[in-house]
């Protein structure tokens, strides 16, 4: 399947022929070149879609929860457990 008419196809094929120096007996080379070029240009040359449309809805905030205050107890480390001496 390709894409682009017949005259796109014709044009940028005749350029790529001029461009090689005007070879003899490879036009359909250069047709089938323009081709390919053409079916692979859409989705290169797809303008880009509107900002508005590329930007995502907003997001719906959260809204933060009181969070307890620190206090002088709950910054300190914990203390590591005493170990007991073993009776005699």
């Amino acid at each position: 399947m390709t894409h682009g008419s017949d005259s796109e196809i014709r044009a940028l094929a005749y350029r790529l022929w001029q461009e090689a120096g005007h070879p003899e007996g490879r036009d359909l080379d250069f047709w089938l070149e323009a081709e390919l070029h053409l079916a692979a240009a859409p989705a290169a040359t797809a303008p880009a879609p509107a900002p508005e449309q590329a930007k995502a809805a907003p997001r719906a905030v959260k809204p933060k929860t009181a969070t307890k205050p620190r206090t002088a107890s709950t910054d300190k480390p914990k203390a590591a457990p005493r170990s007991r001496a073993k009776a005699k």
